[in-house]
């Protein structure tokens, strides 16, 4: 995946920051891509938030457009909600899902502060519902349009039983059912645990 000029659509700060880690570089099409400043509104009368990002590999920077609806308040901008709504995600595909609730409940593993670990665990299950939604009533494989990219598409064509709906249920009901709530009981910038930070 990588990143565009065009605006993305989001439905919270937290999808946004998720959307950066799924991308790669444009220029070198590695990465990591990261945020140099924190994510801001341009101005009251446009729609869009711009996040300024670099890449850890060539170091290009680069900038990235989102508009967030529902629009959000100062303390929903800091809520562990990754998805008020029943849509499904335009900005990031099933694939980008699964991959990002892995290796959130990995990191989930290796906390040892027990708080964390639950608060990542919370994360982890709120990006495997958003995977869930890309699939039917019934089916056991996403659809087509659940691929954004042409390497999303690839990697379905050639591993199909990764994308199995009954293991990732499976996987869900490993997890501990929790209430989601609009604030996080311990403010924090909770993407900041790719950077080792909290």
């Amino acid at each position: 995946m990588t990143s565009s000029e065009k605006l993305i659509h989001v439905h919270s700060v937290a999808e946004a920051y998720l959307y950066l880690m799924t991308l790669r570089c444009p220029r070198c099409g590695r990465g990591p891509v990261q945020s140099s400043q924190d994510l801001t509104k341009t101005s009251d009368h446009e729609p869009a938030w711009r996040m300024p990002t670099r890449c850890g590999a060539c170091e290009h920077l680069s900038a990235i457009q989102f508009e967030i609806k529902p629009e959000p308040t100062r303390e929903a901008a800091r809520s562990d909600c990754i998805n008020p709504t029943g849509e499904r995600s335009s900005a990031i595909d099933v694939l980008g899902w699964l991959t990002l609730f892995q290796s959130i409940i990995a990191a989930s593993e290796r906390e040892s502060d027990r708080a964390a670990a639950r608060q990542l665990a919370r994360e982890a299950a709120q990006c495997l519902d958003e995977a869930l939604k890309f699939y039917g009533d019934a089916g056991e494989l996403p659809g087509d349009d659940a691929f954004f990219t042409e390497e999303s598409r690839r990697r379905f064509r050639e591993h199909p039983h990764h994308f199995a709906r009954s293991t990732w249920l499976q996987r869900r009901l490993m997890l501990p059912e929790m209430k989601w709530t609009t604030t996080v009981a311990r403010p924090r910038r909770w993407w900041q645990f790719w950077r080792g930070g909290r």
